[in-house]
């Protein structure tokens, strides 16, 4: 009986062993002793036959020095992506969405006509940040990329940022501007890498990592060069400010002007998509690309600025926001999906080792 229970504890190991990366469990070894110790061949076969294969190792991670990745928008989409490609291929009816959350910010009432109203005074709630990362982006008709088996044979894993307004405000409003200022790349892996592992569940907030001192630098920064509606700069780049040190990828942020012409239907809900990540060229179905545009986190400072009635600024406000989209990628996936249908593979394995167990207990008591 003590040798059963050892043979059993070998089979029990074995995922053990696969999530610490060591050397994957022999379990033909382990069968093999269970059938010369008990004499049921077939059962130990019809065991072996439904574990996992012992060489299955989990899609690695990547960091940002290995995921370079490119900046676009919806109507200018990376490498050249035609606007309509991009649109159908991230749309909820072409199915690519793999990943999504959305994040309550600070908003304001965009519907106060230019004025002296101090518009950005009190807040109302509804605003969301949403993010999105689809899958298997085709590159067929990208008019940046040259070589032609990359145009046939890759595509491209991407994320998606929107604001998601309340339904009782318009951003029809011209006496408004509002801005996305993006930091590409995200926050650096040793800034995240600590709450991500701790496993703290992110709320759209950027205090778990960044100082004080860097998330007001960013904020009053933000607006601190904020021009007239007409003949202004728009929508401005800020610079990473010294507080922040090397927290972030990039060292300025790009501004994404929000308004009319950014409406979409991404995922089936109004929203004004502004800013778009491209992953380098990849095989279709890459769970670790996927993984990797999953984990970046995605500082966005989203600017206000309401209009006096003779165009000028009357007043403004910032505010930072840092959004990540859930891990929900199955690390061995080789489907279309990540999760979608058929069960992940770390969930067979789990019913696999189950009915191995089982058999195990049976032959033992014989």
């Amino acid at each position: 009986m003590s040798r059963s229970r050892s043979c059993r504890g070998c089979l029990e190991n074995a995922p053990r062993e696969a999530e610490r990366g060591e050397e994957p469990v022999d379990r033909q070894l382990c069968f093999a002793k269970m059938v010369k110790m008990n004499g049921h061949a077939w059962l130990a076969l019809i065991a072996l036959f439904l574990l996992p294969p012992s060489s299955a190792k989990k899609a690695p991670v990547l960091d940002h020095a290995m995921l370079s990745t490119i900046a676009g928008t919806p109507s200018h989409p990376p490498y050249g992506i035609p606007a309509s490609d991009f649109a159908h291929a991230i749309s909820a009816a072409n199915n690519n969405s793999i990943s999504n959350a959305s994040f309550p910010i600070t908003g304001y009432n965009t519907s106060i006509p230019a004025g002296p109203d101090d518009a950005t005074g009190n807040g109302i709630t509804g605003w969301h940040l949403a993010i999105d990362v689809a899958a298997n982006v085709p590159l067929t008709h990208a008019t940046e990329i040259v070589s032609a088996t990359v145009k046939k044979n890759n595509v491209t894993e991407v994320a998606t940022l929107s604001l998601v307004p309340p339904s009782v405000v318009s951003l029809e409003n011209d006496s408004w501007r509002i801005c996305a200022i993006v930091f590409s790349g995200g926050l650096s892996d040793d800034t995240v890498d600590g709450a991500l592992r701790n496993g703290d569940k992110l709320n759209g907030t950027c205090d778990r990592f960044l100082s004080s001192a860097c998330i007001q630098q960013l904020q009053v920064n933000s607006v601190a060069n904020n021009t007239a509606r007409k003949g202004g700069k728009g929508c401005q780049g800020l610079q990473v400010p010294a507080a922040c040190g090397k927290s972030f990828v990039v060292k300025v942020g790009d501004g994404y002007e929000i308004n009319s012409t950014n409406v979409s239907q991404l995922n089936g809900n109004n929203r004004y998509s502004f800013f778009v990540e491209a992953s380098p060229p990849t095989s279709k179905d890459n769970a670790t690309v996927v993984l990797a545009m999953e984990r970046i986190v995605r500082p966005v400072v989203i600017t206000w600025t309401h209009f006096s009635t003779s165009g000028e600024v009357h007043d403004s406000a910032g505010w930072l926001s840092c959004v990540k989209a859930p891990d929900v990628t199955n690390p061995d996936w080789n489907d279309s999906k990540a999760t979608n249908g058929g069960g992940s593979g770390k969930e067979k394995s789990m019913w696999a080792l189950i009915v191995a167990l089982v058999l195990t207990a049976v032959m033992a008591n014989f």
